[in-house]
C-alpha cells in the first residue's frame, strides 16, 4: 500500500483535512479542507481530485465511497504548546465531525494523524475518546508515534498515527498493529548516534 496524503500546510490550520482513497492503486478520490490557500496547494499537487470545504456542513452522501479515509484534525487544543482545551475546544473538537464522516462512509481503513500532545491532553481522556469513538464505530485500532525525519524529511516532526481497521476482533487489532510496526526495520532510520 502506498499512501502519501498531504499534511496540514499550516500549523495554524483551523479545519480538519481528510482524504478518501480507493484501492488497489490507492488513488485519491476527494479531499476536505476549508482553508482556501490550502485548497490551492492541494489543487496544484492533486489536480482533478474533488475538493470540499467545511466538514461540519458536509454530508457523507456527497462523497464517493472509499476504502481508506486518511486525515487529521486541528492540533491547537491538544498540543502541549496550546491552551489544552482538548477535544472540548473549538478547533480540536472538529474530530467529532471527522468521526461523523467515518460513520457515514464506513471505509475498511481509517488513518488519523495528530501531535503527540493528544496522548496527554485532558489527563489522557482525549486520546481515550478518539480510540473509544473508533471502537464504537466498529474499528479495531493501533497507534504509534512516528517521526518524519526517519522517512526522508530533513526535520524532526513527531506525530501520532492511529490506524483503525474494520476487520474486527483480535485479527483487526493485530492487522492494524502490523501496519504500524515499521520500527528499526525502516530503511530511513539513521545509524545510532547519527543525526538524521
Amino acid at each position: 500500500m502506498k499512501c502519501n496524503p498531504p499534511t496540514s500546510t499550516s500549523s495554524a490550520a483551523s479545519e480538519v483535512w481528510i482524504w478518501g482513497w480507493k484501492g488497489p492503486a490507492w488513488s485519491g478520490r476527494w479531499q476536505v479542507e476549508i482553508d482556501p490557500f490550502c485548497q490551492k496547494v492541494l489543487a496544484k499537487h492533486w489536480p482533478g481530485v474533488p475538493k470540499y470545504g467545511d466538514i461540519r456542513e458536509l454530508d457523507g452522501s456527497e462523497l464517493e465511497p472509499v476504502d481508506l479515509i486518511c486525515g487529521g484534525f486541528p492540533c491547537q487544543d491538544v498540543s502541549v504548546a496550546g491552551r489544552r482545551a482538548g477535544l472540548a475546544g473549538e478547533r480540536s473538537g472538529l474530530f467529532y465531525a471527522f468521526a461523523d464522516r467515518i460513520a457515514e462512509l464506513r471505509p475498511e481503513w481509517v488513518v488519523i494523524e495528530n501531535v503527540p500532545g493528544l496522548l496527554s491532553s485532558g489527563s489522557r481522556r482525549d486520546m481515550g475518546a478518539v480510540l473509544g469513538t473508533l471502537g464504537e464505530l466498529g474499528y479495531w485500532w493501533a497507534y504509534r508515534i512516528l517521526d518524519a525525519r526517519h522517512f526522508g524529511v530533513p526535520q524532526r516532526r513527531r506525530r501520532v498515527f492511529i490506524l483503525g481497521d474494520s476487520l474486527g476482533g483480535r485479527a483487526g487489532a493485530e492487522r492494524a498493529s502490523e501496519v504500524l510496526s515499521v520500527g528499526s526495520r525502516c530503511g530511513w532510520h539513521p545509524p545510532t548516534g547519527v543525526e538524521a
